[in-house]
C-alpha cells in the first residue's frame, strides 16, 4: 500500500513536523530571544523596528519577527506557535524539493523519495521544530530555486530579495550559483532565459529595503548594518563564532544522518572525472560546493548555516535509492526515533545546559511569588530573554546582553546596566526584583543573606531580593 500512495508522504511530513511541536519550553538563547521580540512587536504594534526590552534591535531583519508575531497574534503566546513558521516553512521546503525532483525526473518516484529523505534528516528535522530565521530564509531559497526551474523568472529574484531579508546573503549565493550551475551545463534547450539585469535590481531593492527605511531613522545604523553586520560578520571573528576551516567538513555529515551513508560521492566523483556533468548535475554541484567553500572561508560559522543546502542533498542521495519502499523502511524508524528524542529532550532540561527553557523558572515564580507581577525582572549577564516571552514583561538587563545598535534613549538607559556588578548594586537594597543569573556569578557577586534562590534550571537561578509575600515600600 505504501508504495501505490503516492502522497501518503505529504501526510507523514506533517505528522513529523508538528507532532509535539509545543513540547518542550523555548530553548535559550535564540528562541527565547525571538519569541520575545515578536511578542514584543505584537504588544507595542510596531512592525518596522523590533524591540528588546523596550530596545531597538537590529541584528536581524524583521521578517522572522513578523512571521512568528502574526503567528501570536492569531494563537496566542505558546511554544507552538511561536515554532509554528518554522514547521510550516520546513513543510513547505519539503514541497518545494518534492517539486524540483519531479522537474528532473518527471517520469519516477524520485521525487517522493526526496520529500521522505528530506523530512527524516537529522538536521533539517532539528531546524523545523526551532524558532530561528534559518528555515524561514532556507524556504526562500529553495523556493528561488523552484521558480527558476518552472520558469518563473521573476519570482526567483523576488524570493531572492525576502530571502536576504530573513537572514542576509547566502539567500543570494546559494540560488545564484545553483542556477550557474544549471546554465554551464545545460544544452541550447534547456537554458533559463532570466532577465539578469532588471531582475537583480529587483533582489537589490528588496533585500536593502528595510534597511534603508531603518537607516534614515538614524545615522548611526548606516555604520551598524555595513560594517559590523556584513563586513566584520563575514570576514573577522568579532561575533565570536570563529572555528576552522573544516568545521563544515565535520558538520555536515552529522546533519544529514541517517542518510549520509546514502550520498553518491562515487558516481558524483566519476561524472566529473568524464566529464559528463548534466544540467540536473550542475544545478546540484552549484548548489552545494561553491556556498560550502564560502561558508567555510566565512570568519562566522555555526552548523545551521549549512541548513539551505540540505534540499540539494535529499535529491542528490534520492538518486541513489532503487525504491519508495526502500525510503520509507529508513524514513518511518527514522521520523519515530527523532520524535522520542525530543520528547525525552523535553522531559531532561536540565541537560541543555545554557540552551536550556526557563518556562520551569516562570512556573516556579508565578507558583511562589505573589508579587512577582509588580517586581522588577531582570536577566543579570545572561540571554535568557524566554524570561520575558513566559513571564510577558520586559527586562532590566545588562548592556552586554542588550545588543544595541544606537544609543539608548533616557528611557531605555534607565532599565540597562553597566555590568552585573551594577545590576546587583542596584537592585539588592531596591523594591522588589526577580531575574534570572548564572549559578556561578551568583556565588561571586550575591549576598545570600539578602538574595534568596527561588528555582533552578540548568545553570540559571531565579533569585528574588526579598523575603516571599513581602513587598517594600
Amino acid at each position: 500500500m505504501i508504495n501505490n500512495s503516492r502522497h501518503l508522504w505529504l501526510l507523514f511530513a506533517i505528522a513529523v513536523f508538528f507532532t509535539l511541536l509545543g513540547q518542550r519550553g523555548l530553548n535559550e538563547p535564540d528562541e527565547g530571544r525571538y519569541s520575545s521580540i515578536a511578542r514584543e512587536m505584537v504588544a507595542d504594534g510596531n512592525w518596522l523596528v523590533p524591540h528588546m526590552n523596550g530596545n531597538p534591535h537590529f541584528q536581524k531583519p524583521p521578517i522572522i519577527y513578523w512571521f512568528t508575531g502574526l503567528s501570536l497574534k492569531a494563537f496566542g503566546n505558546h511554544e507552538w506557535s511561536a515554532r509554528l513558521p518554522s514547521a510550516l516553512m520546513g513543510l513547505g521546503t519539503v514541497i518545494l524539493a518534492f517539486l524540483i525532483a519531479r522537474r528532473l525526473r518527471p517520469q519516477s518516484d524520485k521525487p517522493v523519495i526526496t520529500a521522505l529523505i528530506l523530512t527524516t534528516i537529522a538536521g533539517f528535522f532539528v531546524m523545523s521544530r526551532l524558532l530561528t530565521p534559518d528555515m524561514i530564509m532556507t524556504f526562500w531559497i529553495t523556493a528561488a530555486i523552484t521558480a527558476a526551474l518552472y520558469g518563473r523568472h521573476w519570482l526567483y529574484f523576488i524570493c531572492m530579495g525576502i530571502g536576504f531579508l530573513t537572514k542576509g546573503p547566502m539567500a543570494l549565493v546559494v540560488p545564484l550559483f545553483a542556477v550557474i550551475g544549471w546554465q554551464y551545463f545545460a544544452s541550447a534547450e534547456e537554458k533559463l532565459r532570466l532577465p539578469w539585469v532588471r531582475g537583480m535590481l529587483l533582489t537589490l531593492a528588496l533585500s536593502i529595503s528595510w534597511f534603508i527605511a531603518v537607516s534614515l531613522s538614524d545615522a548611526q545604523l548606516f555604520e551598524y548594518f555595513w560594517k559590523y553586520e556584513l563586513v566584520e560578520r563575514f570576514g573577522s571573528s568579532s561575533h565570536g563564532r570563529s572555528k576552522p576551516f573544516w568545521f563544515f567538513a565535520l558538520v555536515l555529515p552529522l546533519g544529514l544522518l541517517p542518510w549520509v551513508f546514502f550520498l553518491p560521492i562515487r558516481t558524483a566523483w566519476k561524472k566529473i572525472r568524464s566529464g559528463k556533468l548534466s544540467a540536473h548535475d550542475g544545478l546540484l554541484l552549484g548548489w552545494t560546493i561553491p556556498p560550502l567553500l564560502i561558508l567555510s572561508m566565512s570568519g562566522s560559522k555555526l552548523p545551521t548555516y549549512i541548513l539551505p543546502l540540505m534540499p540539494a542533498f535529499a535529491i542528490g542521495i534520492a538518486a541513489t535509492l532503487p525504491s519508495v519502499r526502500k525510503a520509507w523502511k529508513i524514513a518511518i524508524p527514522t521520523a519515530l526515533i527523532m520524535l522520542v528524542g525530543d520528547f525525552v529532550v523535553s522531559r531532561n532540561n536540565d541537560l541543555l545546559g545554557v540552551q536550556c527553557s526557563t518556562r520551569e523558572l516562570v512556573d516556579a515564580m508565578n507558583q511562589s511569588e505573589p508579587d512577582a507581577d509588580s517586581a522588577i525582572l531582570f536577566a543579570c549577564g545572561t540571554r535568557t530573554q524566554g524570561l520575558a516571552f513566559y513571564a510577558e514583561h520586559i527586562l532590566n538587563i545588562t548592556r552586554e546582553e542588550a545588543d544595541l545598535a544606537i544609543t539608548p534613549t533616557e528611557d531605555q538607559a534607565r532599565r540597562i546596566y553597566s555590568s552585573p556588578g551594577q545590576c546587583v548594586r542596584r537592585l539588592t537594597d531596591g523594591p522588589d526584583a526577580h531575574g534570572i543569573v548564572r549559578d556561578t556569578r551568583f556565588k561571586k557577586l550575591f549576598d545570600p543573606t539578602k538574595w534568596r534562590i527561588i528555582a533552578r534550571a540548568g545553570p540559571f537561578l531565579l533569585v528574588a531580593n526579598h523575603p516571599p509575600h513581602v513587598t517594600t515600600k
